[in-house]
This record gives C-alpha cells, sequence and structure tokens, in this order.
C-alpha cells in the first residue's frame, strides 16, 4: 500500500488539483469553483496528499456550524494505483476532531456506488444514518425557451418568518429528512436560525400563499461560483400537486431568469414524501437508481480513540 504524507494546501497547489478534477466525474467535478474558498478556509482544514512528494490528492473538513464537522472534496489522481489516501486523510482530520469535547456530529455524504470510500469509513467506525435520492432537473440554454410555467405567477418571495418557520417545523420534509436540510451535497443540521439566514433573508423562499398562509414553500440556495445556472432545493412541501406544480414552475422561469449555457436543479429527495412522485411528473430524473444518496455519521464516543492514534 502506498504512504502518503499530508501536509496543508498551497496556492500553488492548484493546477495540480485542478487537473485531478478534470479527470474526475468526466470532467464534472465541483472542486476547481470551490478551491480558492477552501483554501482561505480558516476554520476548518484543507490538506493535500503527497506520495513520493508529489500531491497526488486531497482532502477537506469543514464545519458546517462551530460543532457540526463536515467531511468533504477527498480526491486522488485516477493514475494512482493503491489504497490508504483515504484512510490517511480521514484519521488525520479525526485525530484533530478528537480535541473537541463540544463537537456534536461529525458526517459526510457519498454517492451509493463509490465503495472503496464507503468500506473505508465503516472500517473507520462511520455508520450510514440515511439514504436519499438524488433528483436532477437540467436543461441547456436553448431548451429553456420550451419550458412553459403558467402557474409561476401564483407564487412569491415569502418573507414572513413567522408563517416560514411554522410551516418548515411542521412539514413532512423536514421529518422525514430527519431534521437535516440537504444543500447540494451538503447536509445541514436544522436551526431556524440556519434556515433564516440561508434561505428566507436573501429572499430564496418561494411560496404559494392561502389567506396569508403558506400552502406550498420551496427554499434554494442558488451557487453562482459555477459555470453553470447551479441551483440547490434544499426544501420544498406542498399541500397538493397543483400547489407543488406551481413552485416547480417558479424555479423553472427562475433558471430561466439567471440562465447559462448549462443549467441544472439539484434536490435531494428524502424517502415516503409526496413531492417526489409530482416532481418527476415535471422533469427531475435520478442517476443510476434510487436511495443513491447516502450520509454517514461517526459516533462521538468513537473519537477518542483517534486521539490516543487510533
Amino acid at each position: 500500500m502506498p504512504s502518503f504524507t499530508l501536509r496543508p494546501m498551497k496556492a500553488a497547489d492548484k493546477p495540480v488539483i485542478l487537473d485531478i478534477a478534470s479527470r474526475t466525474w468526466e470532467g464534472s467535478d465541483y472542486l476547481p469553483f470551490v478551491f480558492d474558498d477552501w483554501l482561505a478556509d480558516r476554520d476548518g482544514g484543507f490538506v493535500a496528499a503527497l506520495l513520493d512528494d508529489r500531491v497526488v490528492g486531497c482532502g477537506k473538513l469543514t464545519f458546517l456550524t462551530p460543532v457540526d464537522a463536515w467531511l468533504e472534496g477527498l480526491r486522488k489522481d485516477p493514475a494512482v494505483s493503491g489504497g490508504g489516501l483515504a484512510e490517511a486523510v480521514t484519521r488525520h482530520f479525526l485525530r484533530r476532531l478528537a480535541g473537541r469535547p463540544d463537537l456534536r456530529s461529525v458526517r459526510f455524504s457519498t454517492y451509493v456506488f463509490n465503495e472503496r470510500s464507503i468500506a473505508v469509513n465503516e472500517r473507520l467506525g462511520f455508520r450510514m444514518r440515511r439514504a436519499f435520492s438524488c433528483k436532477t432537473w437540467t436543461r441547456k440554454r436553448d431548451e429553456l425557451s420550451r419550458v412553459v410555467c403558467p402557474e409561476a405567477g401564483r407564487v412569491s418571495v415569502v418573507r414572513d418568518p413567522a408563517e416560514v418557520r411554522r410551516f418548515v417545523e411542521a412539514s413532512s420534509w423536514l421529518g422525514a429528512a430527519g431534521g437535516l436540510v440537504y444543500e447540494g451535497w451538503r447536509v445541514y443540521p436544522y436551526s431556524w436560525d440556519l434556515f433564516r439566514s440561508r434561505y428566507l433573508d436573501p429572499g430564496r423562499c418561494l411560496g404559494v400563499l392561502d389567506v396569508g398562509r403558506p400552502a406550498g414553500l420551496a427554499a434554494f440556495a442558488h451557487d453562482t461560483r459555477f459555470d453553470e445556472t447551479y441551483v440547490k432545493l434544499a426544501f420544498v412541501e406542498a399541500a397538493d400537486r397543483e400547489t407543488a406544480n406551481a413552485l416547480f414552475d417558479a424555479l423553472f422561469e427562475y433558471v430561466k431568469d439567471h440562465a447559462r449555457d448549462d443549467n441544472e436543479i439539484e434536490m435531494i429527495l428524502p424517502p415516503g414524501t409526496r413531492i417526489g412522485g409530482w416532481a418527476a411528473e415535471r422533469g427531475y430524473k435520478s442517476w443510476e437508481r434510487e436511495d443513491d444518496f447516502l450520509v454517514y455519521e461517526l459516533p462521538l464516543p468513537l473519537l477518542a480513540g483517534f486521539a490516543r492514534g487510533g
């Protein structure tokens, strides 16, 4: 097995990491768009993995809140054979986290067919918490003119904190999601402060109102760092199919208003929600199968073992 060494990532490593990313996920890796932000993150950690003094991979530790740790960005040069990089990077971060008595969670997400990473992390003690379905709606710019949104006019930006909070916290969506908020491939622990700051205050909550109260609500993030229009649908709940269709129409209109050559809405769908069938009717598709988005969590008592060099 190769012997990897780790060090903090440097700005000078960017060309190598971008080259690795260009050979990952058929060239659709998001890492080139977040590299600079990750390098500037002083709370978490961004490390380069070296083999024979050559950068061959990386990994990222992010604090989604001051007490919730998230592992992401694990990459290895596809030309490097043998294992060990994932375990070396994960152990490195877990040793650091072991000194945090206030920590509430350590999690990561992965694709269901990422079997090697899953096996490594299960061996380290991570346990799958939930399985969801990643569904996407995609259109090229020249296709958007054919997207008809007749019900978008029923939808408005919702700004009433009390009504939004009441609706979200009573929703079947939040319950099915296990009290977590799935924004793209990051998973945030729900709190009202987080929901308000990420979606309500920036004007990213769209609602269908019935006598001033939401009958349906969609909350989303628009990550403008990407060279495509990339909308991450974090919450959607509707009383009926018609209300859901109005919300989808409004989201499609939003994409049309911000169109680039490539356009995508991504939804991480909790199991057992009615919205899934309605989304499928409107063109949201899974990749290779359902239940393909997995969330793993480390039982916190296991961290003590890593403090001792485990």
